[in-house]
C-alpha cells in the first residue's frame, strides 16, 4: 500500500492506485476489498488535505472511488470519470488490437512483452505514455490538495514504468497489489 507519511508535505500530490480487491465472479469488489478500501480512505482523511478523485469507468474502480469519496468527502464532491484511466486506458493505442491480446494473454504477460517493445500496434510506447500522463497530472491536480487516480493494474503498471517510478515484475507474486501504486508531488 502507498506510504501515506510522504503525503503530508507537498503542494500538489498525485496518487495513482489500483482498485480494491476484485471479485473474480463479477466486476465488483470482495468484502475484503471493500473493508481495505474504507481503511485506506480513513488513512487518507488523517492527512487533512482536500482530496479530488478521478476514476477509470471500470465498475470496480468506480466502486473503489465511491467508497473513498464517501469517507473523505461525505459524498459532497463528485468523482471524475476518465477514459485515460481505463476503457481503454492511456497505454492502449488500438482497442481492437488490445482486446485481441487480452483474449489470449493475462495483463501482466502483455506488460512484460510491452516493456521489450512488442505489441506496438495495440499499445502506446513508454515515451508517449509518459508525456500524456504527466500532462494529465498537471492539468487535473489541484494546489494544496491530493488528487487520487484509481485504475486497473495494467494502467498503473504501464504509467509507473513509463514515468521511471516502478517496474512491476510480470509474475504472480510481484504484480500490482490492490490499492497500491505510486505518488508524484508537483511543486508548482
Amino acid at each position: 500500500m502507498i506510504n501515506l507519511n510522504e503525503l503530508k508535505e507537498g503542494n500538489r500530490i498525485c496518487i495513482f492506485i489500483r482498485h480494491g480487491e476484485k471479485n473474480i465472479n463479477d466486476f465488483g469488489l470482495t468484502d475484503k476489498g471493500i473493508q481495505d478500501t474504507i481503511t485506506f480512505a480513513k488513512l487518507l482523511c488523517s492527512i487533512n488535505k482536500k482530496i479530488v478523485i478521478y476514476s477509470s469507468p471500470e465498475e470496480r474502480c468506480v466502486k473503489t472511488a465511491k467508497l473513498i469519496n464517501t469517507e473523505v468527502n461525505g459524498n459532497n464532491q463528485r468523482i471524475i470519470i476518465s477514459d485515460i484511466l481505463g476503457k481503454p486506458g492511456i497505454q492502449v493505442k488500438d482497442e481492437t488490437e488490445y482486446t485481441k491480446l487480452t483474449n489470449v494473454m493475462k495483463c501482466r504477460e502483455i506488460y512484460k512483452e510491452w516493456k521489450i517493445g512488442l505489441h506496438e500496434k495495440a499499445m502506446n510506447n513508454p515515451e508517449f505514455i509518459k508525456e500524456k500522463i504527466q500532462n494529465f497530472f498537471e492539468n487535473t491536480s489541484k494546489e494544496n490538495s491530493i488528487t487520487l487516480y484509481i485504475s486497473q493494474s495494467g494502467t498503473v503498471a504501464c504509467t509507473g514504468y513509463s514515468l521511471g517510478l516502478i517496474d512491476y515484475e510480470a509474475n504472480d507474486d510481484d504484480w500490482v497489489n490492490y490499492l497500491d501504486g505510486y505518488v508524484i508531488k508537483l511543486w508548482q
